[in-house]
Order: structure tokens, then C-alpha cells, then sequence
């Protein structure tokens, strides 16, 4: 049984990363800056342990590696796009700092594997290509999208010099029970969760402009192969992985199938805002390298990720409990 440190345990990725590890029979470790679960990750309670730090701390970081002694540390955490426009010093010392001092901390006491939570954004925010490859060239647009690029580097050049085994994953919409629900990017978890628990939602995107959905579930099963794959099988370090495509229209169809009572409403958001976030997620990322090299397939397509997550929100696991 392996040790593994999540950072960002706390959060919407990491808690379902968490339950997936153990189901592995996986002893997990959660840094954090809460010294408690939030109430979506209730369930944990008892399963995990809890080590409450500041990732941009290097202290921190590294006296929750050494006194866990743990084999492998998966970083997810990192402020998202909302925060870093508010303040790109804060997002340079938690997305950038934070994955150096995991890097660091992981080459002074000897871990194994430092698995990362990439994002397909880098391949730009506002004009992406319709569909990016393993050799498509990132271009990042902002400050979010510039530190996670960043730390792929950072990475990558760690295995270079230093035999770090630094893997990664970049995904695009990433949906499920607890993910933050905001103006531009909740609408493709939120209209989902919200029905889900009796409550009325307004969508303000597009209904028909298309996203690249992957379930949460999907996502971490991903990760936890690409750690798991044989040096030998890999061709990259980072790799792009894809649920599916479909409106928040197709979305909806389904939801309304599975919850006849569901009251969904939509109010068009028309601002130059909401139109760069549309089309910030409505790229396809191929998945041919991964399937290849480690087996990666989607197992939640569309009406299947709407049902089980309707199952898990009604589980307890949604942002508010």
C-alpha cells in the first residue's frame, strides 16, 4: 500500500481523487490549508488524514512530505482564473511557488512520482483551436493559464535534471459534485448539481455552443493510470486527456429525462465576457496518445456522467452538502 500526498485535497478534485485512491486500497494524505473536510467530502472523514499548510509555504510543504514519508504526491492545488485576475502575485506564489516547492520537496527526500493537474487552457482562452493535438503548441492568454503552463515546464525540467517523475495531465471542462459554481464556468457542473438537489437554475452560456466535457470521474481514474504506466510505454510527460462534447442544450435534455420536475430557465449573457468563456471550453482535445500509451477510454459519455453525478450530488457529495 502506497503513501500519497494530495495538495488541494480539500478541494473538488482532490476529494474524488482521494475516494479513488482508496478504493485502491491507497493510504492518502490531504494538504490543505482547512484543518477539516469540507461537507461534500464528509464521507472521508476517518479515511484520510489531513495535514493543513500553505502550499506557497515552503516549510509547510516540506514538513507535510517528510513527516508522512509518502511515494507519490499529486498536485492539484491551484488558484483558479477569477482569482488570478484579482491578484497575479497571489496566483504566482500558489500555481508557481507551490509547484516548485512540491518539485523541490520531492527531489530533496526522494519521492517517487509527482503527478500534476494540468489544464487545457493553455491552449489559449479565447480563440482556442477547434481541436488540439499531443503536438499542438500551447498558447496561454492569461494569468492562470501562464502559471500552469509554467509548471508543466517546471516539471518536466525536474525529470530532466534531476530524475524527478513528473506526469501530468491536461484536461478542459473537468464536471461533477462540488466544483465551484461561478458566473462564466458553473454553468456546466451547476445546472447539473443544482436540479439534482430540488433547486431551480438559470443558465446564462450559450445552450449551443459546444464543450469539452470530462467527468471528474473519468479524470482521476486517468490520472491514477498515467501514474501507474510503465516509463517504457510513455512518449511525453503531460498528456491530453477528453471526456465528450455537447451543448448545455443536449446537457439539459437529459437532466429533464432523469428529473421530469427539473425547473432549468435560460437567460442569455451576452457580454464579450461570457462569449470568450464559451469559447474557451469548446475545443475537442484528442485522446489517441493517451489511449495508446496508457489505455486511457472515456467510461462516462453524456447520459451516463449525468446520472451518476445526480447519484452522487444526491449521496451528499455536492459543494453545499
Amino acid at each position: 500500500m502506497g503513501k500519497n500526498l494530495i495538495t488541494g485535497g480539500a478541494g473538488f478534485f482532490g476529494s474524488y481523487l482521494a475516494r479513488h485512491l482508496l478504493g485502491e486500497g491507497e493510504e492518502v494524505i490531504l494538504f490543505q490549508r482547512r484543518d477539516r473536510l469540507p461537507p461534500g467530502a464528509k464521507d472521508l472523514e476517518g479515511k484520510v488524514k489531513i495535514c493543513s499548510g500553505d502550499i506557497s509555504n515552503w516549510v509547510h510543504v516540506l514538513e507535510a512530505v517528510k513527516s508522512h514519508s509518502v511515494d507519490c504526491i499529486y498536485h492539484s492545488a491551484a488558484l483558479l482564473t477569477r482569482d488570478l485576475e484579482r491578484s497575479a502575485i497571489l496566483g504566482f506564489r500558489v500555481n508557481i511557488e507551490g509547484t516548485i516547492n512540491v518539485l523541490e520537496a520531492a527531489r530533496l527526500l526522494g519521492v517517487k512520482d509527482v503527478i500534476y493537474v494540468a489544464s487545457g487552457a493553455i491552449y489559449g482562452v479565447s480563440n482556442p483551436p477547434p481541436k488540439v493535438f499531443a503536438d499542438t503548441p500551447p498558447n496561454p492568454q492569461n494569468m492562470y493559464t501562464t502559471t500552469k503552463w509554467c509548471s508543466e515546464l517546471l516539471g518536466v525540467q525536474y525529470w530532466r535534471q534531476y530524475g524527478i517523475n513528473f506526469r501530468g495531465i491536461r484536461y478542459a471542462m473537468v464536471v461533477g459534485p462540488g466544483r465551484q459554481i461561478s458566473h462564466f464556468y458553473g454553468d456546466w457542473s451547476g445546472v447539473i448539481e443544482k436540479t439534482a438537489l430540488g433547486k431551480p437554475y438559470t443558465i446564462h452560456s450559450d445552450p449551443d455552443c459546444p464543450c469539452a466535457y470530462i467527468y471528474i470521474k473519468d479524470a482521476v481514474r486517468a490520472l491514477v493510470d498515467l501514474r501507474k504506466c510503465p516509463e517504457k510505454n510513455l512518449r511525453q510527460r503531460v498528456y491530453n486527456v477528453h471526456g465528450f462534447m455537447a451543448t448545455l442544450r443536449e446537457v439539459t435534455a437529459v437532466i429533464r429525462r432523469l428529473i421530469p420536475e427539473a425547473q432549468i430557465h435560460f437567460d442569455l449573457d451576452s457580454s464579450e465576457a461570457m462569449k470568450i468563456a464559451n469559447r474557451g471550453v469548446s475545443y475537442e482535445m484528442d485522446n489517441r496518445v493517451a489511449s495508446e500509451d496508457f489505455g486511457y477510454e472515456t467510461q462516462y459519455p453524456l447520459e451516463v456522467m449525468v446520472e451518476d453525478f445526480i447519484r452522487e450530488v444526491r449521496m451528499g457529495r455536492a459543494g453545499e452538502g
